[in-house]
């Protein structure tokens, strides 16, 4: 072995040895982390079994089942949250309202994306580039600044406290779901439109039958990830919501008031049903998430 080839392959040796180190430590830190938020929600789960007497005394003794009680959760659900004497507002009714304003915002997130995606990569106008531009600009734009001017345009609209108002503000045709799908539709051959047009077929007709299937990885990836989001969003529901609270809001609400009563198992087991449902959620669909996130974000 000459003198380069030595060096070449010192060097090679060097570098493969820092990459273990740094995935070593990378991994134990995800370790720790993972453990932070396992022990946390572990932490959370047991406590809403116990008396408020018992986590008074030692909000750490989890594992102490002598006193263990579903009384919580039976008083979480008969607790009133929100709304008047007359028209009260209950947990299972946030439960109600959060399933509304999940499949309402799934739903416009698999198919107003999708359509914008599909026409950017496969038509050709003037424009098209800049909206292109403008769509990848706008998601590094924070979106706080534009709070009071959107709250003006809802409550002049007459759509506070009212669903149609939150699927308008989900109904945007940009961000991180256009981009997936416009890779994903740019990496589809145009001959297969091409021989449906042939066959009489219309833009939508190819768009809804042979196009749109074919992303159905990309669609069930950003409908999981859309459903996360949406039960666990608190902003929107406090914003353009206050009379019909989600269960994030109305978790909170709870909170609230059962801190005020010294009762917080109480509100630990309304936080152990919005944290339980993402969970299950993400545990049972984090592969086709990943796969089918690098999927869009590669291909184009």
């Amino acid at each position: 072995m000459n003198r380069s080839a030595m060096r070449h392959w010192f060097k090679h040796r060097k570098m493969a040895f820092s990459d273990r180190i740094v995935r070593g430590i990378l991994f134990i830190v995800m370790t720790i982390l993972s453990l932070t938020y396992l022990f946390m929600f572990v932490w959370l789960l047991l406590n809403s079994f116990r008396t408020s007497g018992d986590y008074s005394l030692d909000s750490m003794n989890i594992f102490d089942f002598n006193n263990f009680t579903f009384d919580n959760y039976i008083t979480a659900f008969s607790e009133r949250i929100a709304g008047s004497n007359r028209n009260p507002v209950y947990l299972l009714d946030t439960i109600v309202n959060t399933i509304i304003v999940v499949l309402g915002q799934t739903v416009l997130a698999i198919t107003i994306p999708a359509l914008t995606g599909y026409i950017i990569a496969k038509y050709r106008f003037k424009g098209r580039k800049l909206l292109l531009n403008v769509a990848v600009v706008s998601m590094i734009v924070p979106t706080i600044g534009s709070l009071s001017a959107t709250y003006s345009l809802i409550a002049g609209l007459g759509l506070l406290n009212n669903f149609l108002g939150v699927f308008l503000l989900s109904a945007g045709g940009f961000g991180f779901g256009f981009l997936l799908f416009r890779n994903f539709f740019a990496a589809i051959p145009w001959d297969y439109a091409e021989s449906a047009f042939l066959d009489g077929a219309t833009d939508m007709q190819v768009f809804l039958r042979i196009m749109y299937p074919q992303a159905l990885p990309i669609i069930a990836a950003i409908a999981i990830t859309s459903f996360i989001g949406s039960w666990n969003d608190y902003y929107t529901a406090y914003i353009y919501l206050p009379q019909m609270p989600t269960i994030s809001l109305g978790v909170s609400q709870l909170y609230s008031t059962m801190e005020a009563r010294g009762l917080l198992p109480v509100a630990f087991a309304g936080m152990t049903m919005l944290a339980l449902v993402s969970l299950l959620v993400f545990a049972c669909f984090n592969k086709l998430i990943m796969n089918n996130f690098s999927a869009g974000g590669i291909k184009g």
